[in-house]
């Protein structure tokens, strides 16, 4: 009876702890996506001006990931145009948990985006760090309250 009892207690504990990793697990997961897609735009924004060169960020349907383009030629197209077959792709990052919203914004050549938005990462996990404030002078990580995402 006192090993049941014993193998009982072990078995609950155990479980527990299963589900506490894996909550964990979750959290973690949103907070490197979350960072991942912040050192993308940053370096993409670096980018933009240090190579006097139109970027171009797309945010995958259904957010499921994003891309980053490169305007190789603006001065030939004579616009900053996503398209016309002159973009060279950086990045193509896929996520598991869904951006939103599904945008599609411009780095210009001084590296100032032409949105001010605020992107999040859909999850019920209660991560640190789970959405990016972008704005003409900055671009942040934070956490969602809601609709806004507060900067840290």
């Amino acid at each position: 009876m006192e090993i049941l009892v014993v193998v009982s207690i072990f078995g609950f504990l155990a479980a527990m702890a299963v589900s506490s990793f894996l909550a964990l697990s979750e959290k973690y997961k949103v907070e490197a996506e979350t960072k991942q897609l912040y050192a993308d735009l940053m370096d993409v924004r670096g980018r933009a001006a240090q190579r006097d060169r139109f970027y171009h960020v797309r945010i995958k349907a259904g957010g499921t990931g994003y891309e980053t383009y490169e305007d190789r030629f603006p001065t030939l197209e004579g616009d900053d145009v996503f398209g016309n077959g002159a973009n060279f792709q950086v990045a193509n990052v896929t996520v598991n948990h869904a951006i939103t919203p599904v945008i599609n914004f411009t780095f210009n050549r001084n590296g100032i985006p032409n949105i001010t938005d605020n992107l999040w990462l859909s999850s019920t996990a209660n991560a640190d760090y789970d959405c990016i404030t972008i704005r003409q002078t900055r671009i942040k990580m934070g956490k969602r309250n809601g609709t806004v995402c507060v900067e840290k």
